[in-house]
């Protein structure tokens, strides 16, 4: 399959490397001119937990238009740059291509379906990763971190779609294929919810239960997401409370003695915007449209961009 990953962060560059290792036709597109530099001249090296190295050999380019039409493209850049990422997809785009979404937070899917005009090829997913930068080339990854769950916005489970699950298996990644999109996506934002508090704080993903009042913010801002969630009609504690499963990904971060930072703090440190409007941002947007007070992710999203207007100016 002829794939295109837009974006070589930490993400895209993982997927990359993967996808490519495993035989696929992977071509990188980052607009960065270093990191498209130093992965022409050495590949993506990742370094995992198991102590295995993988050196990917990964075509990349800054010019989208000189890869030609892809059979799926793979949307991995911030969400505040999802509208002109695709926009400049278009022409690797025709009516049998798939787009999918691998991004954080709500509204990404909606943006690509707009600027297309068309949702039959467009699927949503969310992966669930523990994955840092080391070299603009290198990362670590934690391995059996590497879930990918998808839904097509249409919801309806193609060959087509259950083709592009079974690429993402070939190159070592467990993957679900769902029928309600929303639901995978918020279930995953709920997931976020904390990266706000690690932003603001400068926390670790490990800390959020290390301190009581730290742990008292992630389950108020947890709760009022799941209060937006139910009052739009998605149901995300099928078979787990859904604040529970946060609570215990966070204990297994600090009972592993690791210390990652979030990739919003990431984005931050390095002068970058963050995510915060795709994530907390949505919760408080939708609780607006919906009537449901959401005032702990509104003070959160209000001190993650004064720590962005300090550092990003």
């Amino acid at each position: 399959m002829k794939i295109v990953v837009i974006g070589a962060g930490n993400i895209g560059s993982l997927l990359g490397a993967l996808l490519s290792e495993s035989g696929q036709d992977v071509t990188l597109v980052e607009l960065r001119r270093d990191i498209v530099d130093a992965i022409q001249k050495e590949g993506v090296r990742i370094d995992t937990s198991s102590g295995k190295t993988i050196q990917a050999a990964v075509k990349i380019t800054d010019t989208v238009e000189t890869v030609g039409v892809a059979d799926l493209v793979v949307l991995a850049v911030k969400a505040n740059a999802t509208r002109d990422a695709i926009a400049g997809c278009k022409g690797i785009i025709d009516e049998r291509a798939w787009v999918l979404s691998v991004q954080n937070g709500a509204g990404n899917v909606e943006t690509i379906v707009e600027v297309l005009g068309d949702s039959s090829h467009v699927v949503g997913g969310v992966f669930f990763c523990v994955v840092t930068p080391v070299r603009l080339n290198q990362l670590s990854w934690v391995v059996g971190t590497g879930g990918l769950e998808i839904g097509p916005v249409d919801g309806v489970v193609s060959a087509e779609v259950n083709e592009i699950a079974d690429v993402f298996r070939g190159a070592g990644l467990d993957v679900a294929v769902s029928t309600n999109v929303q639901e995978v996506i918020w279930s995953k934002l709920l997931q976020n919810v904390p990266l706000a508090l690690g932003t603001a704080m400068r926390l670790t993903n490990d800390e959020y239960v290390a301190y009581p009042h730290a742990k008292e913010i992630v389950i108020k801002m947890a709760e009022e997401c799941l209060a937006v969630t139910r009052a739009a009609g998605i149901v995300l504690d099928r078979t787990k409370d859904p604040i529970r499963q946060l609570l215990d990904t966070i204990q297994k971060f600090h009972d592993s003695g690791t210390k990652p930072k979030c990739s919003m703090l990431q984005d931050l440190e390095r002068g970058r915007r963050t995510e915060i409007d795709a994530i907390n941002g949505s919760i408080v947007r939708e609780g607006r449209r919906l009537g449901v007070p959401t005032p702990v992710n509104e003070v959160m999203v209000a001190l993650v961009k004064i720590q962005e207007e300090k550092n990003c100016a």
